[in-house]
């Protein structure tokens, strides 16, 4: 597909629980349960900052088994889903190694932090879920390291809480930072690779509403702020409480100021890291976040059912792909694809049921398609599929090819799984470069070819051709 074609997460509100299937609720409480427990036996063993040698140097690294749960919750269901089971961990977590509670509400802040990062950062710049691209997996280290490094600040917290030293705080900070970008790196995302499609396709049939693939420029600029003053509170409340456990005696304050000379310089280049890292941090995601704007105005050129262009991102990016052609010398073509007795569908199941066929017909042509193929809804169950640098002759066999995957096994919808068998019939149409290409004409012509199929019996192929040559029955 394009590279104008989302590829990030799409997502699910808690509001959605109630038209969830059952299984959906007891596994999100089963897995919330399952990063509680990994919190407190990781509290229990104390699995802090464990000094690993490496050569001369020995580093802290930190191992945090809850990490992996609330993330792929967040991921594969939406932020909500991985940041509450987040925060009830950590603050669990925190509970049972001392700290008060108030301190521990603020500390169990960092996870849902770095969940929240995480997923802003997948979506805002692009980053499927599935990881099937090296690009996307470059992507998405990346943005684990900005949001470990976020949450890391917490470490000044739970060093006054084990009241531990200037050097076993840097130590521990430097654990949390190391333990959860190689969680993120070997863990989070081999198992987002080779089992996300199919839990992604599992939960789109627990759910009986779509999922959610919009995020407004307003709640971006919300959810920076939220970041921000969160990073700001976690290490504000970390270096007071880490200033205080000095108890420097008054005595101790002279005119000189000699003696807490040393300590002060160790304090301020500490502190002066932390607040280093809060300010790059926030400026990353920040950056990031901007991005959402352009994305916001492209939303106006999507269908919101199945997230394909619509009918004013046609004639756009029609105009650009025509250009294209020219410059190249190449060859463009156009499919139109409509549903066969897709009425019978509504009418038989429902509109809901129908609905939920066009997504799925969506999610089965997008995946034969190539890189640079763009799909248009353009109304009702009739699709467009422009093709870039295509004669009519490659397209038919693509169109083809399309056609057999659609018919090849019934759509299973809804919950209980019900089977529809659908076909489709499509109609192709297309010019060389030296043709000059105009949108409407090429629609009419594709249309023509797409009645044709329809008239001689439907679930077919019909390319443009003097003889009107039927591709496939």
């Amino acid at each position: 597909m394009s590279d104008d074609t989302y590829r990030g997460p799409s997502w699910w509100s808690l509001s959605a629980l109630r038209a969830a299937g059952r299984l959906v609720p007891v596994g999100w409480l089963a897995g919330t349960a399952l990063a509680v427990a990994l919190a407190l036996l990781e509290a229990r063993f104390d699995w802090s900052a464990i000094p690993i040698p490496i050569g001369p140097v020995t580093v802290g690294f930190t191992i945090y088994p809850p990490l992996t749960v609330v993330l792929l919750l967040a991921i594969w269901l939406g932020p909500p889903w991985g940041m509450i089971p987040a925060f009830v961990a950590t603050f669990a977590s925190a509970l049972s190694v001392g700290i008060p509670p108030g301190v521990a509400a603020v500390f169990a802040l960092a996870t849902p932090l770095e969940v929240l990062i995480l997923w802003g950062s997948m979506v805002t710049l692009n980053i499927s879920p599935d990881l099937r691209r090296w690009s996307d997996v470059r992507r998405f280290l990346a943005a684990g390291l900005i949001a470990a490094t976020a949450s890391s600040v917490a470490a000044l917290i739970w060093s006054d809480s084990r009241r531990v030293g200037l050097t076993e705080s840097q130590r521990l900070w430097q654990g949390w930072l190391l333990g959860d970008l190689a969680q993120i790196a070997l863990v989070v995302a081999p198992v987002l690779r080779l089992l996300g499609p199919r839990v992604r396709a599992a939960l789109d049939r627990h759910f009986r509403t779509p999922p959610r693939r919009e995020f407004s420029y307003r709640a971006s600029v919300l959810l920076t702020i939220l970041v921000s003053l969160t990073l700001v509170t976690l290490t504000a409340l970390g270096a007071r409480m880490l200033m205080g456990s000095l108890q420097i005696p008054e005595a101790a304050r002279t005119a000189s100021g000699e003696p807490l000379l040393p300590r002060l310089r160790e304090i301020a280049l500490f502190v002066g890291l932390m607040v280093t890292v809060l300010l790059v941090t926030t400026g990353a995601f920040s950056a990031s976040m901007a991005r959402l704007g352009d994305r916001e105005r492209g939303l106006a050129l999507r269908d919101a059912l199945t997230g394909c262009f619509n009918r004013r991102a046609f004639y756009r990016l029609f105009r650009r792909e025509a250009d294209r052609a020219r410059r190249l010398g190449a060859g463009l073509s156009l499919l139109s694809l409509d549903i066969d007795h897709f009425k019978g569908v509504n009418d038989a199941h429902g509109h809901g049921f129908g609905d939920e066929v066009l997504r799925m017909l969506s999610r089965r042509v997008r995946a034969q398609l190539r890189e640079p193929d763009l799909l248009f809804r353009w109304g009702g169950e009739e699709f467009l599929i422009l093709l870039p640098h295509s004669v009519p002759g490659a397209a038919g066999h693509l169109a083809e090819r399309v056609r057999a995957s659609v018919a090849a096994e019934p759509f299973r919808v809804g919950e209980e799984g019900r089977e529809v068998p659908v076909t489709v019939s499509l109609g192709v149409a297309g010019g060389d470069a030296q043709e000059a290409l105009d949108a409407d004409e090429l629609l009419q012509r594709a249309d023509a070819a797409l009645l044709s199929a329809k008239r001689e019996g439907r679930n077919r192929v019909v390319s443009e051709q003097p003889a009107g040559e039927t591709l496939a029955s």
